[in-house]
């Protein structure tokens, strides 16, 4: 249920507080500055959490930060441990099994589908479904009490797939299999084939979602479009040019139109730039020459799907011929969540069919060593990074995150401001506007604990 408390009272100076801002991970608020004709001058997402799990791994041994690095966010915890295996590997040159990598890159696909799965039945649903609806109905509850169908069959896709990362993995919530130098295990045939089988049974309520979604978006941005597109660019991980959670490669491309701009990890990784602030835990991320840019889901789709997955495809498709190239709107939001979980289940299934029958090696032999290394992968809300320095014995000596939310930072503020520039009238900001803003916040998809770390 949302929660409102819109209050200047506690604050010195022209700002207002919005507390807390529901339906996202972690603990945050907005902060709308005014001048002093009451004319908002800036609005910002403050991140209240701080974790401190960099410092916790400080003189562990490496094969054990990926479970303890893990633990930064309850939700997107499996692609911490995945980047820091990736990391540890990196800097130990270990070179996993193939067997082990496409199993791991077959539970990534598994997880973003079921990650978007859920951001949608909880955080962007009520949104679209009930925008002028009371906080008291404004949730699941709410939704499902006027239409049971499409919650029902939101809720058997989610399951199933859930279903299938157990099969497979022994957990839907973490993922034990993933450990430095491989997996620890492979599926045998008969998961492989519950797994797919399950898969096989959501195609319907997959492309049902999508039609959902498609047809929410288009009453929204009727009902509430404010003229505020995004600025900056969008930028994710790639391989051959197109959008991969485990790529070779990073593109960007800017919102104002124009191909885009590929760069190596080396590249990138040294064209970033941090900002501490002093009213956020956050330490945003911006690119030497580019600023400000947007990870996660609408910057995937506007770089596009390949043909492996004809039914994201052409979806997708079907969507810019709607809308246009690229996709700069927040009220795309839950379409690229729909459309990339499709996107993932398709991977997921090619990925189940070629499993299997090779060279059962799962696990490289892993030497703790002295050295340096970082990933870079693309997570559910957006490109991820981590980076590890090993000191004599494979004992961390520093280690570093970068987080979508980092990333997205700038450009979230940024439009912010301009939402609240149309919305707000006056230092006395009325629920409507509120609940205006909280919604251009989630369409950010924020994960506070992966920001903050």
């Amino acid at each position: 249920m949302d929660e409102l408390n819109v209050s200047g009272s506690d604050l010195t100076g022209q700002k207002v507080r919005i507390y807390p801002v529901t339906r996202i991970q972690g603990r945050a608020d907005i902060e709308v500055l005014f001048d002093p004709h009451h004319k908002v001058s800036e609005a910002r997402f403050r991140a209240l959490d701080f974790r401190g799990i960099e410092s916790m791994t400080s003189g562990m041994p490496a094969q054990r930060a990926p479970q303890v690095i893990s633990r930064a966010c309850g939700v997107c915890g499996p692609f911490h441990q995945l980047a820091s295996c990736m990391a540890v590997e990196a800097a130990t040159g270990t070179e996993p099994p193939p067997a082990a990598v496409s199993f791991r890159e077959l539970l990534c696909w598994l997880l973003l589908a079921s990650s978007h799965l859920s951001t949608i039945i909880y955080s962007a649903l009520p949104d679209f479904a009930l925008p002028t609806s009371d906080a008291s109905v404004k949730n699941i509850t709410g939704i499902y009490m006027v239409d049971q169908e499409s919650v029902s069959r939101m809720s058997h896709a989610l399951l199933s797939i859930d279903e299938a990362v157990r099969l497979l993995a022994g957990n839907r919530f973490r993922v034990p299999v993933m450990i430095p130098g491989g997996v620890c295990r492979l599926p045998d045939t008969a998961a492989l084939e519950a797994a797919s089988g399950l898969l096989v049974e959501c195609e319907s309520d997959l492309r049902e979602i999508v039609r959902l979604a498609e047809m929410l978006t288009r009453r929204e941005s009727r009902m509430m479009e404010t003229g505020t597109p995004l600025p900056g660019s969008y930028l994710c991980s790639v391989d051959d040019g197109l959008p991969a959670l485990i790529g070779t490669g990073v593109a960007v491309a800017p919102f104002a139109g124009g191909g885009p701009a590929s760069m190596s990890f080396e590249e990138f990784l040294s064209s970033i730039e941090e900002e501490e602030l002093t009213w956020t835990f956050l330490k945003p991320l911006s690119l030497e020459g580019t600023g400000g840019v947007l990870v996660g889901p609408l910057a995937r789709v506007n770089m596009g799907f390949g043909d492996d997955t004809p039914l994201a495809h052409l979806e997708r498709g079907r969507v810019l011929e709607q809308w246009k190239h690229p996709l700069d709107s927040e009220f795309f939001y839950m379409m690229a969540l729909a459309l990339e979980a499709v996107w993932g289940w398709e991977k997921a299934s090619a990925l189940l069919g070629s499993l299997g029958g090779g060279d059962p090696t799962c696990l490289a032999k892993f030497k703790a060593v002295e050295g340096e290394g970082a990933a870079v992968i693309d997570s559910p809300r957006g490109t991820l990074v981590h980076a590890v320095r090993l000191g004599a014995g494979g004992a961390i000596e520093d280690y570093g995150v970068l987080s979508p939310l980092q990333f997205n930072y700038h450009t979230m503020n940024e439009h912010l401001t301009s939402v609240a520039a149309r919305s707000v009238s006056g230092i006395d900001i009325s629920e409507a506007a509120a609940a205006r803003l909280q919604l251009a916040a989630r369409s950010f998809n924020p994960c506070v604990p992966c920001g903050t770390h």
